[in-house]
């Protein structure tokens, strides 16, 4: 009986063994599941990371690109302006030494020089072009060259010392 006794305790003691080694394999597999599902869903998230970054890289990307075609594109448009705008200064220039010319020509030829009667004629007329350019109207134009014409009939707009002397010549 004796043996009896020791023999029933080993085997409780193996049925406790067992089980205490069945739970602690259930609380392992229970730990292993738990650790694996949180991998998944840690990689499952870093995935989602990646991908966001990626659309993001591509996303900052696209951006700079479109920012630099705009930025080339401002910069062109600009150089369009400063060309038209250097053309544009370029021909009223033109205009004004043409204009100059034409004065001279008419106030005694390229050798008669630049007197004050010379610049006042000029102050005239680019005043009248002034004129044309902002009012555009045709009564001040017909009015001017009314006066215009009135003067040239009584001698006040020949007051140069070119036109004297021309008189002066034909009346001698």
């Amino acid at each position: 009986m004796f043996w009896g006794v020791i023999t029933l305790s080993f085997l409780a003691l193996l049925v406790v063994v067992k089980m205490l080694t069945v739970l602690e394999t259930r609380s392992q597999d229970l730990q292993f599941r738990n650790n694996t599902r949180r991998t998944q869903e840690t990689t499952e998230e870093l995935d989602v990371s990646r991908r966001k970054y990626l659309i993001a890289v591509k996303s900052e990307g696209v951006s700079k690109h479109k920012l630099s075609q705009l930025k080339t594109r401002w910069a062109n448009l600009k150089q369009i302006q400063i060309t038209s705008a250097q053309h544009e200064q370029r021909t009223e220039k033109e205009i004004e030494l043409t204009l100059e010319k034409v004065v001279m020509e008419a106030l005694g030829g390229p050798t008669a020089r630049r007197d004050s009667h010379f610049k006042r004629v000029m102050k005239v007329i680019a005043q009248l072009i002034d004129l044309d350019k902002e009012n555009n109207s045709e009564d001040l134009i017909s009015t001017v060259q009314e006066k215009l014409a009135e003067m040239s009939k009584d001698g006040s707009l020949d007051a140069s010392p070119l036109a004297q002397a021309r008189e002066a010549a034909k009346d001698s």
